[in-house]
């Protein structure tokens, strides 16, 4: 009975020895590369050239507006009209004083030329005439921009116009983007900022989740080299 209980003892140790066998596979190691999160406070800006912030040419009345914000538009589309009866009466009035002053001017140099008036009546006809002429073209530059148009294809990216409202020259009422054209200045930690170089493709993300919404992809233009000192961040 001894004997055969030890059988069985050593035909158990046996079968645990068995069981440790494993299988192993290799693979030869490659470099490859990985894409990097960092996160950061950061603000977007046009690239100069690429904006336009547009106002009346003189004090005025907003007649009609033709887009909206958030709107695409294309160079030369009309943006505001404002109201056109005091552009249209100051060029016309520009150009009837134009035309009187180069009747006076060429009316002194023939009198200057028969001997009838000095040089100097023909230069201060001359005079006059070269304010006037500035005069005209600034007025019929005014009344071209009676209508605002875009000096270039983009976004409108705000629109304060109102229809009826008085506005100023010094009062931006349409502000237009190129989307396509902008500058993303973040700030990193030191620890971040080493790990991005110059040249390197990018992907800036609106939040730090993984369902982030993608605002666009570019390249890095610029990494500072020094730390800022107040914020200590790298911009």
């Amino acid at each position: 009975g001894v004997q055969e209980g030890g059988e069985r003892g050593a035909g158990a140790e046996g079968g645990s020895a068995a069981g440790t066998a494993v299988g192993v596979r290799t693979a030869v190691a490659a470099l490859q590369e990985v894409a990097v999160t960092v996160s950061g406070l950061g603000t977007v800006s046009p690239r100069p050239g690429r904006y336009a912030a547009l106002s009346a040419p003189a004090p005025t009345r907003v007649a009609r507006i033709f887009v909206v914000a958030g709107q695409a538009v294309t160079e030369g589309a009309p943006l505001v009209e404002f109201e056109r009866a005091p552009f249209e009466a100051g060029a016309r009035s520009a150009e009837a004083a134009l035309t009187a002053a180069q009747h006076a001017h060429e009316r002194a140099v023939r009198l200057a030329e028969a001997g009838v008036v000095p040089r100097k009546d023909v230069e201060q006809a001359a005079g006059d005439l070269a304010q006037v002429q500035a005069n005209a073209i600034t007025a019929r530059r005014a009344l071209e921009l009676a209508t605002l148009r875009a000096p270039l294809s983009g976004v409108v990216t705000s629109m304060s116009a109102v229809i009826g409202a008085p506005v100023d020259v010094a009062q931006p009422i349409v502000e237009i983007a190129d989307p396509s054209a902008l500058d993303v200045l973040v700030g990193l930690a030191p620890s971040d900022a080493a790990a991005v170089h110059r040249g390197a493709a990018v992907t800036v993300l609106a939040g730090g989740s993984a369902t982030a919404e993608e605002l666009g992809t570019g390249t890095v233009a610029e990494v500072s080299p020094a730390v800022d000192t107040v914020s200590r961040v790298v911009v």
